[in-house]
Parts: C-alpha cells; structure tokens; sequence
C-alpha cells in the first residue's frame, strides 16, 4: 500500500506495532536506519535561555567590564525518559529564578 492517500492511513497502518516493528517498516518503506537518525530528529529539540559572557564597557569609568547576557540557544540533544522530566524541571527553575 502506498503511503499516499487519506491522512490517517499512515496512522492506521502504525497502531499496534511494536518499536521494533516500526523501525523495520521505516527501514522497509523508507531505507532509513531509525538509529542513524540525529537525536533532535527523534526527540524534537528545545528553545533554552543561556547565560553567555559579554564584554561591556561601563560608561561611567570607561572600565571594561566582563557581565552577562541571556540569549536562546538550540537544544538538538533532549535527553528521554525520567531524565527528560529532570530536564524540564531545571529549564523551569532556571526561568523563574530571579
């Protein structure tokens, strides 16, 4: 059966199957090995605030000064099972930290 059609067909034809059974359909169908896929490509990839160093002059002193900024930053890497629920807790304590 093609995978072309209705929009659930794909969804159907997945429902039951073990994980093993679904890597061997996507390396049947698809030739693709589901372990050489890139972690982000498995897992999705998170949008995280990082403090980086900054090198800033202060205007008063004309002092350099070293501080920091927050930026996003592209997490390809989540981690999965029980360390993902750690993951999230500490993304949220870093956010509302003060």
């Amino acid at each position: 059966m093609p995978w072309g059609g209705r929009d659930d067909a794909a969804t159907d034809r997945l429902v039951g199957l073990s994980v093993a059974a679904k890597n061997e359909l996507l390396f049947a169908e698809g030739g693709v090995n589901f372990y050489d896929v890139p972690a982000w490509q498995k897992r999705g990839c998170g949008v995280v605030w990082r403090d980086v160093p900054h090198a800033g002059l202060n205007p008063k002193t004309g002092e350099r000064v070293e501080t920091t900024r927050r930026r996003l930053a592209r997490d390809l890497e989540l981690p999965f099972g029980d360390r993902y629920d750690t993951y999230l807790r500490e993304r949220v304590a870093e956010a509302t930290a003060p």
